[in-house]
């Protein structure tokens, strides 16, 4: 029973599946349904259809779906089409402050309603779906589990890094065109990355961004359909996961580090936000 448990906590990081019908259903219990994975979906060349946020949306063959976390992801029951999803956590994925860096800034750009991210994989390109499924496969086989982890966090790393290459250029052009709300609440939440840390009031984003608290709120109503404190507040949390998974400083001291004074109001603070203690917490990811 604890081998079983330890194994769960483990898959919970990262995983790949064959997804047709309704294997995303709530029934399934599947994984990747957790708000807190971040998912990527490679869809065949028979393109496929699937829910977002209970939209219904129809991809193209060979096309490259980045998906923040956050999205509502349900299989349609009448589609028999495969596709390959891909999920992983922020804490797997972070284990640099630059990657961190990266993965907010990557995903900053889902702020809008579009909630994803879209790239058509040219033809020459096609024989690298295999190669991230075979990979990812094998690195799920490899032992000890540390292998298993290095593997798969290079595999999606590099899946990313190829489409900040890729999608790049695309998303200039488009951000120039982009509301005033929208590119505000994007270098709001790239403010919120470097700051959250010593700075949790929403006056001096504001105050950096140039606007009056009152207009910040009705742009990340708009952009993102929460309140600018509770996008500060999800960035705090982010940053507990990744000093609790990633660093040997005691919950004490990364109490301090992110402004309490009090261990226990920290402690608080994340067991309300994250659903468990920070050293249950810890524990679930260090085993």
């Amino acid at each position: 029973m604890v081998l079983q448990y330890l194994l769960k906590a483990l898959l919970m990081e990262y995983g790949i599946r064959y997804v047709v019908g309704a294997d995303l259903s709530p029934k399934a219990n599947d994984l990747a349904l957790k708000k807190e994975h971040y998912t990527l979906l490679f869809i065949k060349d028979a393109g496929c259809s699937l829910y977002f946020n209970q939209v219904l949306l129809d991809f193209p063959a060979n096309s490259l779906i980045f998906v923040p976390f956050g999205t509502l992801l349900k299989s349609n029951p009448k589609e028999s089409r495969e596709f390959v999803l891909i999920y992983f956590t922020e804490s797997f994925f972070c284990r640099s402050e630059w990657d961190c860096n990266f993965l907010q800034n990557f995903f900053s750009t889902s702020v809008d309603s579009s909630t994803y991210r879209f790239l058509s994989v040219p033809d020459e390109y096609l024989f690298y779906y295999e190669f991230v499924r075979t990979h990812l496969e094998m690195a799920r086989k490899q032992s000890p589990e540390s292998i298993q982890h290095v593997l798969a966090f290079n595999i999606i790393k590099q899946i990313l890094l190829l489409g900040e290459v890729y999608l790049g250029d695309r998303d200039s052009a488009r951000f120039m065109g982009e509301s005033e709300s929208a590119m505000v609440v994007n270098r709001f939440q790239q403010l919120i990355i470097e700051h959250v840390s010593k700075e949790k009031h929403v006056s001096y984003y504001a105050d950096c961004l140039k606007v009056s608290p009152r207009k910040l709120a009705a742009y990340t109503k708009e952009v993102a359909g929460k309140t600018p404190k509770e996008l500060i507040t999800d960035g705090l949390v982010r940053v507990a996961k990744r000093l609790l998974a990633n660093s040997k400083l005691s919950i004490k001291q990364i109490a301090w580090q992110l402004g309490y004074t009090d261990e226990n109001n920290f402690s608080a603070f994340f067991s309300k936000e994250a659903g468990e203690s920070p050293k249950k917490y810890r524990n679930n990811w260090k085993k």
